[in-house]
């Protein structure tokens, strides 16, 4: 038996303390017919290049020695054993995370929303132990579950209590389930862990890997850390270093590891990764030059070069015989539009249609655009944007710009290309 710790809130049978063992090497506890054992998903910082973190993984042992997953082992719908059980596996972490001692590493404990309601007791077995271990409590990251809260404002008053006392908040699995931006202003979390399928997508689909690099920044924004967690492959690792997450765990990294185990990872694993990058980075500036050279050289000259245009008519056609020209249009020093735009002809997309309510762009502001900002503190220079979402046909597309004479006045001349969402973006 273990008495040398008062584990507040565990009843396992009529034994208010579960038993404690070594179990190959590794700390585990007693909890009906098995044995509760940990793992440790290394989490890792890309700036950093190293570990700042473990998540401890609940792992069951039968019997027989048969692994029991833990969505068996946590099937009960019963509150008292959730607690229970929840409790008894942060117990064994924290011993396990004890011997292992990584310095200047977070321990992840996943917690239930229901053993966080029980405020009180929680409270007083998590420093219970962390006064027998002598650790701080801000080397503790409690990862609130998904689950169904009956009481949402009583979760957010617990939480802020947790983080009152120093512990880190992380949200799991966001942009899942019910993990949105209402719980993050309100929880205000130190960590968010970006959906596994998020990820996944990210890894294959240009888009989704654009999805990622905003959800993070309005994140950042919210004083989060980002963790992309589940990451398998490098494609996926690199979608994540595109987008901007902090913090990433997965396969890709390491597989989960008992005590009585080192932590298997890829020789030369950041070296390898952060020269993927540097290449996709360099071919993605080469193709956003090749593509656009011709256009911008085209741009510049007729609206400030040598064989200049004097009037939109005269740009336009110029420019529409290039094959991803949209659109031309007239801006004045206001931002707003002069006339309606200029088509291509022959560009036809699937979503104009569809958009038909917002095709007449004819006296709209876009002052709040960068093509015309930037166009109004560098007169006579073309500007280039990075590709964006056009409202007004729904297409990706990449806006030139210059603030010109034109029509007899200063205007700012505006062209849009085509950017096929295939074509990697600029970092």
């Amino acid at each position: 038996m273990y008495h040398d710790i008062d584990i507040h809130g565990i009843a396992v049978g009529a034994d208010p303390s579960p038993t404690l063992g070594y179990f190959n090497g590794n700390r585990y506890a007693d909890y009906l017919n098995c044995r509760i054992i940990s793992a440790f998903q290394p989490i890792y910082s890309i700036a950093h290049r190293r570990i700042v973190g473990l998540e401890g993984l609940a792992r069951g042992i039968d019997c027989q020695g048969r692994i029991i997953p833990p969505y068996q082992l946590f099937s009960s719908t019963k509150s008292e054993e959730i607690i229970n059980l929840d409790q008894i596996c942060q117990l064994v972490h924290i011993e396990n995370f004890y011997a292992l001692d990584p310095p200047n590493a977070w321990l992840f404990l996943n917690v239930d929303p229901q053993t966080l309601a029980k405020k009180d007791s929680y409270i007083s077995f998590l420093s219970c132990l962390l006064r027998e271990k002598n650790y701080p409590v801000n080397r503790f990251v409690i990862e609130v579950l998904e689950s169904n809260i009956d009481d949402e404002a009583e979760l957010e008053s617990h939480i802020q209590e947790f983080k009152k006392l120093g512990f880190l908040i992380a949200i799991d699995d966001f942009g899942a389930g019910q993990s949105n931006f209402e719980r993050i202003w309100r929880i205000k979390p130190d960590i968010v862990k970006l959906d596994r399928s998020m990820v996944k997508k990210a890894g294959t689909d240009p888009s989704v890997k654009s999805l990622i690099k905003g959800i993070t920044s309005m994140l950042h924004n919210c004083k989060c850390i980002v963790l992309a967690e589940g990451v398998e492959t490098e494609a996926e690792a690199i979608a994540a270093m595109e987008g901007g997450v902090d913090l990433v765990q997965g396969f890709y990294f390491a597989h989960p590891f008992l005590l009585s185990e080192s932590i298997k990872t890829k020789s030369g694993l950041w070296k390898d990764l952060y020269n993927s990058f540097d290449l996709l980075t360099q071919r993605s500036q080469q193709q956003y030059q090749d593509v656009l050279t011709p256009y911008i050289d085209l741009f510049t000259n007729a609206t400030t070069g040598e064989e200049r245009c004097h009037t939109m008519q005269d740009i336009a056609q110029s420019l529409l015989q290039m094959p991803d020209t949209i659109r031309l249009y007239q801006l004045a020093l206001d931002g707003s539009q002069c006339y309606s735009n200029i088509n291509s002809p022959s560009i036809e997309t699937k979503t104009r249609d569809r958009l038909r309510a917002l095709a007449d762009t004819q006296g709209a502001s876009w002052k709040r655009r960068d093509y015309f900002f930037n166009a109004t503190r560098n007169p006579g220079l073309t500007q280039v944007t990075k590709p964006y979402f056009s409202i007004s046909d729904g297409t990706l597309c990449i806006t030139l710009s210059v603030l010109t004479e034109i029509d007899g006045g200063q205007f700012i001349v505006c062209c849009d290309v085509l950017w096929d969402d295939s074509r990697p973006a600029l970092l």
